[in-house]
C-alpha cells in the first residue's frame, strides 16, 4: 500500500486534483472511491465540485458525483482496521468487560484506590451512592483505554506484558497504578486481538512496499 499526500493552500486546487484522480473509472463498476472528509458540510461541498468534472460535459456543469463514498476520518480508521460494525474495544462495547473487571478486582490489593472512590465495603454515610458509580465510572475507564489504544498504544503492549509504563518512558503514578492490572482483566474478559496488537497488525501491512 503506497501513501501519496497532496498539500495545497486552497482547498479549490486539491479539489480538482482529486477530481482529476477520480476521473478514471475504477474497473469495477459497481466498486467505491472512499474519500475522508471532517464533515458533512465539506461532504456536501466536494460533492458538488466533483460533479464538475466527473461525468461532466464541455460545459463543465452538468457532471454527477457518483461511485464516491465519503467517510469521517473515524469511519475510514474503522474501515482499515475491518471493525465497520462490530469493535470489541469501542468505548460503548467496551464498558461492559471493564464493569465486570471492576466488579471481580475490587478485593485486590492494587485496586484499593478504586475500591475506596465506589466505596467498596464501606459503611460511612455516602457509600452506597458511590457504590451506584459503578457503570458511570465503568463507561470513563472505556473511554479512556479506548483513547489509549488509538494514542499510546506501545503503553498498553508494556500493560499487557505486566509492565506499568506511562508510554513516555517512566512508570503511571502511583495514584494511577490500578490501571495496568485493571487493563490485563479486561484482556481476559475479551475475546478479541488486543487493539495494540491489531494497530501494529495494520501500520505493518500500510507500511509494506507494494508489489507490482
Amino acid at each position: 500500500m503506497t501513501l501519496f499526500v497532496h498539500r495545497d493552500t486552497s482547498t479549490a486546487a486539491l479539489a480538482e486534483g482529486l477530481a482529476d484522480l477520480l476521473a478514471t473509472p475504477l474497473p469495477d463498476p459497481f466498486a467505491e472511491e472512499v474519500v475522508a472528509v471532517p464533515a458533512k458540510g465539506v461532504e456536501r461541498w466536494l460533492a458538488q465540485r466533483l460533479s464538475h468534472t466527473l461525468g461532466a460535459g464541455p460545459s463543465g456543469h452538468d457532471g454527477v458525483c457518483a461511485g464516491v463514498r465519503f467517510l469521517s476520518p473515524h469511519s475510514l480508521v474503522s474501515m482499515v482496521l475491518g471493525v465497520e460494525r462490530d469493535d470489541p474495544w469501542h468505548a460503548d462495547r467496551l464498558v461492559w468487560p471493564v464493569l465486570e473487571s471492576i466488579d471481580a478486582s475490587l478485593d485486590e490489593e492494587w485496586a484499593e484506590t478504586l475500591a475506596t472512590h465506589l466505596g467498596h465495603g464501606s459503611r460511612e454515610p455516602g457509600a452506597e451512592l458511590r457504590r451506584g458509580r459503578r457503570y458511570a465510572v465503568a463507561r470513563r475507564l472505556a473511554g479512556l483505554f479506548a483513547a489509549y489504544a488509538s494514542s499510546r498504544p506501545a503503553m498498553l503492549t508494556d500493560w499487557r506484558g505486566g509492565g506499568d509504563g506511562d508510554g513516555l518512558g517512566g512508570r503511571v503514578e502511583p495514584d494511577l497504578a490500578w490501571q495496568p492490572p485493571l487493563w490485563r482483566e479486561v484482556l481476559r474478559r475479551v475475546d478479541a486481538e488486543p487493539p495494540d496488537v491489531r494497530h501494529d497488525r495494520v501500520v505493518g501491512r500500510c507500511a509494506r512496499p507494494r508489489v507490482t
